[in-house]
């Protein structure tokens, strides 16, 4: 994964998308809401970001403003490619042998650059009002169970947002 030196709040929800999908159980939180309910994780992620990041707790017209942002290059870019990497994994013939692996790992490169441009995009979507850095994971918990969508949230659910906002309320650089 490509990790450039860029400024500003797009590089910043970068780094802070990265650092938080590697942490432990989060790559597998994120990967369990967008199968099981169709959550976008970059939403997710920009969510959790502006909650324990930046303080702020949005409303579903800021989620509607960014969804609407990057909806279009979701739809026509990121998933696409996502389906076509997850598709080599099994097939058509000749997939999946050695070739097709490169190919499958070359797709994933893109489909994650391509992730990195709806991020950036997403950054400039922060509303600006005031913030509370104090409530980091009150904060990032509501953003992500609004941004999540899901009409019942069950056991399972609540969990994955509930591992999502402590990993990223916990890796808060406190403000000097």
């Amino acid at each position: 994964m490509a990790t450039d030196t860029g400024s500003g709040a797009e590089d910043g929800l970068w780094r802070f998308a990265l650092d938080l999908y590697g942490r432990p159980g989060v790559g597998e939180a994120c990967l369990s809401l967008q199968d099981r309910h169709g959550c976008d994780v970059t939403i997710l992620l920009f969510a959790a970001w502006a909650g324990a990041e930046r303080g702020v707790t949005l409303d579903e017209a800021d989620l509607d403003t960014a969804r609407s942002a990057v909806g279009a290059w979701h739809d026509e870019v990121v998933r696409p490619l996502r389906a076509i990497r997850r598709r080599l994994k099994q097939g058509p013939p000749p997939a999946p042998n050695e070739r097709t692996g490169a190919l499958r790992a070359r797709l994933q490169a893109v489909e994650i650059e391509s992730e990195r441009i709806e991020l950036e995009v997403l950054a400039g979507c922060l509303p600006d009002r005031p913030s509370d850095p104090g409530a980091a994971r009150e904060a990032a918990l509501a953003n992500l169970t609004l941004a999540a969508r899901v009409p019942r949230l069950d056991d399972e659910t609540q969990a994955a947002l509930r591992v999502i906002a402590d990993a990223a309320a916990s890796g808060r650089t406190p403000a000097l």
